[in-house]
């Protein structure tokens, strides 16, 4: 590992990773169904008590759908997965299955079962309280709308270092941004929860010139966490929090977060129509590395849709450290797609990576496109997403 800031030193075995790791699909686009999506939901409805599907379901226009926070919090609509029986539990499980990849499910259960450890490592700090907030099942499970086939309506399941938030327009088409997902520690041994996407992104950094290397880093201080924080809807601009989410130490200045800030429209860093032919590989690899959590047939649609509005148009943006071991960012934007990913607290070993779409999020466009075609009738009813 270099010992200089400026030549940056991927994480050992970084390459490694990528090899041992490969994708598990090359974004070949098809069919996708949310058929079976709805019926997965509908089991689970179908199997709450009165008393759950009252807590469950919310009116999908409702403002608490876009209130996607991922800290530990009271008073969270929905019901979580402890006051589920084994078989509601299943069934919820089953429809997280249903969204994602195996990759991607993978990830999700382990981020929850992190919460395991670290209950036992905030235990000498907060003793029996750590119980409340470190819990492998405060996850909440909320429908927007009753789910149905035809219809629209989502679901959310959020917590601690997890926000998964996907809406059905219809029968075909399904939006699944924000999607976030956290670890601490990032690091635990051998473990590393999203250690391949931060092997990925070291690597398109690796590969970079001096001159490009200096283009892509747009600050020498990282974000204490996203700088578009957890907004509901993304505006013209966003710029990061003084601190970091729930924290109140090493703050950064306005010029910082300036610096850092997040502009629609007007994508920072290196784009994608400046980097080389093996350059471009490593970056579509890392693009893609966070689409793949979700089913093949939907990685295709959303590769598509990143494709179609413009890929050479994606910027790739470093800031902070270029070595794993010290506080770094980066993050990917361009005209549908905005992913983040910070590992800036505890000495590095805390990551927390987003994936957003700025004109999506919550489904917004595509339950748009589908109301849109119901109004005009049979004859224009199709849609791409």
């Amino acid at each position: 590992m270099s010992a200089t800031h400026d030549h940056p030193a991927p994480a050992a075995g970084a390459s490694e990773s990528a090899r041992q790791h490969p994708p598990a699909h090359r974004s070949v686009p098809g069919d996708f169904n949310a058929t079976l999506v709805t019926f997965a939901a509908m089991a689970l409805y179908d199997h709450l008590d009165g008393e759950q599907r009252t807590r469950a379901v919310v009116p999908l226009g409702d403002d608490n759908r876009t209130h996607w926070n991922f800290l530990p919090e009271s008073g969270r609509r929905g019901v979580p997965l402890r006051d589920m029986n084994d078989t509601q539990r299943y069934l919820a499980h089953r429809l997280i299955a249903q969204c994602l990849s195996v990759e991607g499910y993978a990830q999700v259960v382990q981020v929850m079962s992190l919460e395991h450890v670290l209950r036992e490592l905030n235990a000498p700090v907060f003793g029996l309280a750590a119980s409340h907030f470190r819990d492998p099942e405060g996850y909440f499970l909320t429908f927007f709308n009753q789910p149905q086939p035809d219809s629209d309506w989502g679901w959310r399941l959020v917590g601690h270092h997890l926000s998964l938030n996907f809406t059905v327009a219809g029968q075909d088409v399904m939006a699944a941004t924000p999607l976030l997902l956290g670890s601490e520690p990032a690091r635990l041994g051998p473990f590393r929860i999203l250690g391949t996407e931060e092997d990925l992104g070291f690597a398109v950094l690796g590969q970079l010139d001096d001159d490009q290397r200096a283009t892509a880093t747009i600050h020498a201080t990282p974000p204490p966490d996203f700088a578009s924080r957890c907004v509901p809807v993304l505006g013209d601009e966003e710029w990061p929090d003084v601190h970091g989410v729930g924290r109140r130490d090493a703050p950064i200045t306005d010029a910082d977060r300036e610096a850092l800030k997040w502009v629609r429209n007007q994508p920072r860093g290196l784009s994608r129509a400046r980097m080389g032919t093996s350059q471009k590989e490593a970056f579509d690899e890392l693009t893609e590395s966070f689409v793949l959590r979700l089913k093949p047939e939907q990685v295709g649609r959303e590769m598509d849709r990143i494709r179609n509005a413009g890929q050479d148009d994606l910027h790739f943006v470093w800031a902070g450290s270029h070595r794993i071991d010290e506080p770094h960012y980066f993050r990917l934007e361009g005209p549908v797609t905005l992913v983040e990913f910070d590992n800036t607290e505890d000495n590095a070993n805390h990551v927390h990576c987003v994936w957003r779409d700025p004109t999506n999020d919550f489904g917004v466009d595509i339950l748009a496109q589908h109301r849109a075609a119901q109004h005009a009738g049979p004859a224009s009813s199709s849609h791409d997403g």
